[in-house]
């Protein structure tokens, strides 16, 4: 319909926040995900990254738990007792595979939990289906 009267509706890229404290994983999220036509946004520590979250609203959240200042699970926490914290899916990113870290992240109501190292085109892969599980529930609500 808009391009009928020369108007094309304007998209918004998929905003993904990486919240990480290793340089190299971060630099290589980051590349790979702007390869793949993402908005991405980085934080180095928990306490950083829920400023930034609370800043840009990313759509989903990759979530280191073993962080400098606020760890990972910390951040999760607090992320999800604000008012908007519910909106960013987050997919956990972590060497940690502890039951009880896991549990304690799914608590929290996670979308994922990948264990390093990981696969990109598998994470690209989660990415994908996560945002189009959120797609179709948007629609179904609307």
């Amino acid at each position: 319909m808009f391009d009928f009267f020369g108007i094309k509706k304007k998209t918004r890229k998929i905003k993904i926040q990486v919240t990480d404290d290793e340089p190299n994983i971060v630099q290589t999220l980051k590349d790979r995900l702007e390869m793949n036509d993402f908005d991405v946004v980085v934080a180095h520590n928990g306490s950083d990254g829920l400023k930034i979250a609370e800043q840009e609203r990313p759509d989903v959240i990759l979530l280191d738990v073993i962080m400098p200042v606020m760890n990972g699970l910390e951040m999760l926490e607090m992320l999800r007792k604000q008012p908007w914290g519910q909106e960013p899916s987050v997919i956990m990113l972590t060497a940690r595979s502890q039951t009880q870290d896991i549990a304690r992240a799914n608590a929290c109501g996670i979308d994922d939990y990948i264990i390093k190292p990981f696969d990109l085109s598998e994470l690209l892969e989660k990415i994908e289906s996560i945002l189009e599980q959120r797609k179709v529930l948007t629609k179904v609500g609307e």
